[in-house]
């Protein structure tokens, strides 16, 4: 064949080539200065602390941290963890794990940034111990994972106990907590005495839910706050609740009887029966 046949062959393959690569957005593959775009990780949450700077003032002014005996031996103003014997009296030791509680080793990313949060959020009003929204008790607070015995999650309602606030991609909530003796307890509802809703087992102690888990289950149709008339809960928002769709939840609606706008959509914690079984012995 002719030297020039082979040439004209050859530059034609490469422009071929070329063509193809520059559809097919590869044209640059082999350059050592290619960017590779970000990875879509999904939704993130950005969880802050909402610290009244008045009120870390007062709190500071009435507390000599320096001569407090927390402070002296655990360098905190929170609890250091000697023993799980609480949690093993409460939860069958084959449920000890990792998958069940937070352990401090599982958060190599972000988690502990919820830790800090948390922390932060609770230390600047000074609480120590913070009750539990069903039965009172109260609940020591850690300096690491798991932070309690029990769970926190986040509700636009205050049920009981201090109102601490966290802020959740830029919205103000306040900071609730349940104990795991109640979590592993049977729950029911006081008005139609269905069980099903909810189940407190499934929740992996000792951290932080961005919902309200205590109003994610629904048994009875959703009722006004204040007139406890049916509050006509469109279609679509109970689909979205029946889907795991909590943020439906942190929404105000107007009741069209009587006119009240409230978070109509969070469960009382009065309307609730617990069971609290005996400690767990194996």
């Amino acid at each position: 064949m002719c030297p020039l046949i082979n040439v004209a062959i050859s530059q034609s393959n490469v422009t071929d080539s070329d063509e193809y690569r520059k559809r097919s957005n590869t044209l640059l593959s082999n350059r050592s200065d290619k960017r590779w775009p970000k990875r879509d990780m999904g939704p993130q949450f950005e969880l802050r602390c909402c610290i009244d700077p008045e009120i870390l003032r007062i709190n500071v002014d009435r507390q000599y941290y320096f001569e407090d005996e927390t402070v002296r031996v655990n360098g905190s103003v929170f609890h250091k963890r000697n023993d799980y014997n609480n949690l093993l009296s409460i939860i069958p030791r084959a449920k000890f794990n990792g998958i069940h509680i937070k352990m401090e080793d599982d958060c190599p990313q972000g988690g502990d940034d919820v830790r800090l949060c948390l922390l932060k959020s609770l230390g600047a009003h000074n609480l120590r111990s913070i009750p539990c929204v069903q039965c009172k008790d109260e609940l020591k607070v850690y300096d690491k994972y798991p932070l309690i015995d029990g769970v926190f999650y986040i509700s636009p309602v205050s049920q009981f106990g201090p109102k601490t606030e966290i802020s959740l991609d830029g919205r103000r909530f306040y900071l609730q907590q349940l104990c795991a003796r109640c979590l592993w307890s049977d729950w029911s509802c006081k008005n139609c005495g269905k069980d099903e809703w909810f189940d407190g087992r499934s929740f992996v102690l000792g951290t932080l839910y961005y919902y309200d888990i205590v109003s994610a289950g629904r048994c009875c149709p959703s009722v006004c706050q204040t007139c406890r008339q049916p509050l006509g809960v469109r279609d679509q928002l109970a689909t979205q609740l029946a889907n795991g769709n909590y943020a439906t939840i942190n929404e105000q609606m107007t009741c069209q009887a009587c006119g009240s706008s409230k978070f109509h959509l969070v469960r009382d914690i009065k309307t609730i029966h617990v069971a609290r079984g005996p400690s767990f012995c194996e």
